[in-house]
C-alpha cells in the first residue's frame, strides 16, 4: 500500500473491510478511471488494478492520479472488435475472447491476454434484443456479431497476475482466438 501511495498519492475515494483488520481501505479510487484492490491480509499486496472506463471521444489523454494515460484512439462505445482490429496486439502475445452466457447477471464478453482483461457486459437493452434472437434459432456466427453489437457497457481492463482464472463468473465462458472472434463478427 505505502508503494502505490508514494507513486499514486493519496486515493480520491476508497472502501474498507474484508481485511484481518476491518479498517483497511482495500479498494483504492483514483478519479473515475483507476482503481487498486489490495489482498485482505497484511502486508495488503496489489491483487488487481482496473483502468474503470474508456476515455470520451476525441481525448488524446486522461489522468488517473499521478498517473496521465495515453488514450491511443480508444473511446467510450468501442466495442469488442473494435479493440481486436486494432494494432496493439503482439503477434506472440496468447489472445483468447470469451463469450459467457448470464448465469446471475448479464452476458459478458471480454479480451483475455497473459496479463490483462478487458470486460463488456450487454445492457438490460441488448440483453433483451439479444434473447429474442437467440429464440428465433440464429446461427452461432450471427449470434456472436449480435453479441459484439449489444455488448455497449464496457465494464473496465483489469491487470491480474491470472485474468483467466479470474474471471467471473468463473465458469460457462467459449473461448476463440482473435482470429476466429473477427471472422465471426466480419467487418
Amino acid at each position: 500500500m505505502m508503494a502505490v501511495s508514494n507513486l499514486l498519492g493519496p486515493p480520491t475515494w476508497w472502501m474498507e473491510g474484508g481485511s484481518d483488520d476491518a479498517h483497511v481501505p482495500l479498494l483504492w479510487g483514483y478519479g473515475r478511471y483507476l482503481e487498486v484492490l489490495f489482498n485482505p491480509a497484511q502486508p495488503y499486496e496489489v491483487i488487481s488494478i482496473k483502468l474503470t472506463a474508456l476515455p470520451p471521444s476525441g481525448a488524446s489523454y486522461f489522468r488517473a492520479g499521478k498517473i496521465v494515460v495515453s488514450a491511443d484512439g480508444f473511446a467510450e462505445g468501442m466495442r469488442l472488435s473494435d479493440f481486436l482490429r486494432r494494432p496493439i496486439w503482439q503477434s506472440s502475445e496468447h489472445i483468447s475472447i470469451g463469450v459467457c452466457e448470464p448465469v446471475s447477471s448479464y452476458p459478458v464478453i471480454d479480451i483475455c491476454t497473459t496479463k490483462v482483461r478487458l470486460v463488456w457486459c450487454m445492457s438490460t437493452v441488448g440483453e433483451d434484443a439479444f434473447e429474442k434472437q437467440v429464440e428465433a434459432g440464429m446461427s452461432d456466427a450471427v449470434l456472436t456479431r449480435s453479441r459484439d453489437v449489444l455488448s455497449d457497457g464496457f465494464f473496465g481492463i483489469r491487470s491480474t497476475a491470472h485474468p483467466r482464472e479470474d474471471r467471473f463468473p468463473s465458469d460457462g465462458f467459449a473461448d476463440f482466438s482473435r482470429d476466429e472472434y473477427l471472422a465471426r463478427v466480419g467487418d
